[in-house]
């Protein structure tokens, strides 16, 4: 059909044209390719009319009838669809960019790969298009109901999405860099592969949403939960993680090269390789069911089992963890205590896979009544080689260890100038107050001299909690006291002089050089001691270089050392 002569019908408006469309025959009207441009369109009906590729512009089509309509591939930008009807209508691969479409019915149409970007979808529900491959950049789906809704590949940068609800929403390959996330619902949602570089999620709740790969680098994502999520693959360089609830998530080959675990997100931490998913990834398990029940023999070759895995395995420390009884047979669960330098989740299925291969043979055992025989004769050997010699070193055991211990090292100012008189009720006072927190902190190698005391931690939570407790406890009662705190390797020896068990090494001295350097009711931590506890919300550190005011290895009396003045967040009696 002859195109001027649309244009001259439609000019007349939509009386006109509506009663010259019924009069034509069905099927003649072909507008592909037209071009309609700042037109008044008005309740004119473009039914089932195929308007493919065409250029329709800044025109008015309030209340226009498009029922079935196909405007695939179509420039529709900076139209009035206002109360339109779009229903059905072919819009694949269309740019409806800047229209307005208050009131719009586009139920069932067909939006796939479509423009829809800076455009106000507010009381417009659009749960029911495909959205998928759309770009959605710059519009407003504010509160929109989009639970469970496919938003694969969608371009949804600088789109205004605040509380929307998009609790299992696939958003997987999407790009919401920019994008308003503010009190949305996203529980459950798939973000595989998406880019939310530098987006606030801050205090959302993530739980078991699927990150694998996506890129949440720059992130803003204080007191965000993050329980049960997958990040595998993720990337969070650069991101805030304060209060970051972690419990139940999967981290396997996370990328983060450094983050900031503090309040204002000022405190850098860097990370190597595969470092971040070493600290903060949940153990590594090594799971193996036997048939029936763990035989003697079994049991008695678990820890040449757990040695093969070590020594496959180089630089892990391997531990049993338990052995229970599972239908049908025993369940063997070890744990990896230490992964080296080796990426935990490489490790695992690493781990996995020999253990299966070596288990194989040891069930070979049970059918094997020779070698079975020779394996009870060795150890019947061994029990009564070691086992007396055994039972004379138990006695002993504490003696020449070395452990990896938090020292807290504590120091009364003004204790040289109490007189004799309350000397002896200030001490006792002291010792009383001091005596039920360590209890409560579960405190080893408690030592007293004067006016210093020296306690060890297996936890370094639990040792920096009790360092702030005694700290908050006896400054209330009126002492003024120094607090040091360090972790690292400490020798367990046997003092030759005081006859009692006795620590050394560099974590103890260190913990003394700090609290000398402390100022009264100041408890001061190490880096390491930061590292370890700082990514939980109990401890604020507040970055601090003191002078050291006695040589300690390479750094000499005078230097300058940089560590953390540390308070407590919370209630710690009533977290612990």
């Amino acid at each position: 059909m002859d195109k001027n002569r649309v244009l001259k019908e439609l000019k007349k408006g939509a009386y006109s044209w509506n009663n010259w469309r019924k009069s034509q025959a069905l099927g003649d009207l072909n507008l592909d390719n037209i071009e309609l441009n700042e037109l008044q369109l008005d309740n004119v009906d473009f039914s089932k009319i195929s308007m493919r590729n065409s250029v329709i512009k800044n025109c008015s089509l309030k209340n226009a009838d498009f029922i079935s309509a196909n405007l695939a591939g179509s420039d529709l930008q900076n139209n009035d669809f206002s109360s339109a009807k779009l229903i059905a209508a072919r819009l694949n691969e269309a740019n409806l960019s800047g229209s307005i479409l208050t009131d719009a019915n586009m139920l069932t149409a067909s939006t796939r790969d479509a423009k829809l970007e800076n455009i106000n979808f507010n009381g417009h529900d659009i749960s029911g298009l495909n959205l998928k491959n759309t770009s959605l950049a710059g519009s407003n789906l504010e509160g929109q109901n989009l639970s469970r809704v496919d938003l694969s590949n969608t371009n949804l940068q600088e789109t205004n999405l605040s509380g929307a609800d998009l609790t299992y929403a696939v958003l997987n390959g999407s790009n919401l860099t920019s994008a308003n996330l503010r009190n949305a619902k996203l529980e459950g949602a798939q973000f595989k592969s998406a880019n939310l570089c530098g987006v606030d999620l801050n205090g959302m709740d993530l739980s078991e949403c699927d990150f694998t790969r996506a890129n949440l680098s720059n992130c803003d994502l204080r007191e965000a939960n993050f329980s049960k999520a997958n990040l595998a693959q993720a990337i969070i360089s650069g991101a805030l993680l304060w209060k970051l609830q972690t419990r139940g998530w999967a981290i396997p080959n996370i990328v983060c090269t450094y983050a900031f675990w503090d309040k204002r997100g000022e405190d850098k931490t860097t990370y190597r390789n595969h470092e971040f998913e070493r600290i903060f990834a949940e153990a590594i398990t090594i799971e193996l069911r036997y048939p029936y029940r763990l035989t003697a023999n079994e049991l008695a070759t678990l820890p040449i089992f757990t040695e093969h895995l070590e020594a496959v395995h180089w630089g892990i420390i391997l531990r049993l963890k338990s052995i229970t009884d599972v239908a049908g047979g025993a369940l063997v669960t070890f744990v990896v205590e230490e992964p080296g330098s080796h990426s935990p989740s490489e490790l695992k299925a690493s781990l996995q896979g020999e253990a299966d291969r070596i288990q194989v043979a040891q069930l070979a055992l049970r059918t094997n009544s020779k070698l079975h025989l020779d394996l009870k004769e060795k150890i019947g050997i061994i029990k009564e080689e070691f086992w007396p010699r055994l039972l004379e070193l138990a006695a002993d055991h504490d003696r020449d260890q070395v452990r990896n211990l938090t020292v807290v090292f504590m120091d009364l100012k003004g204790f040289s100038s109490w007189g004799d008189d309350e000397l002896s009720e200030k001490l006792s006072l002291f010792r009383g107050l001091v005596k039920p927190i360590l209890k409560k902190w579960n405190a080893s190698y408690p030592n007293m001299e004067g006016d210093s005391l020296r306690v060890t931690f297996r936890n370094a939570s639990a040792g920096l909690a009790c360092a702030c407790m005694m700290r908050n406890v006896l400054t209330a009662a009126g002492f003024e006291l120094r607090i040091g705190v360090e972790l690292g390797e400490v020798s367990v020896i046997h003092n030759e002089v005081t006859e009692v068990t006795d620590l050394e090494g560099v974590a103890v001295s260190m913990a003394a050089r700090l609290e000398a350097a402390a100022e009264p009711g100041e408890v001061l931590a190490s880096h390491k001691i930061r590292h370890y506890t700082g990514h939980r919300d109990l401890f604020e550190f507040t970055p601090k270089r003191v002078r050291l005011k006695k040589s300690i290895g390479e750094k000499k009396e005078g230097d300058f050392v940089d560590c953390f003045l540390v308070t407590a967040n919370t209630s710690l009696q009533e977290v612990f």
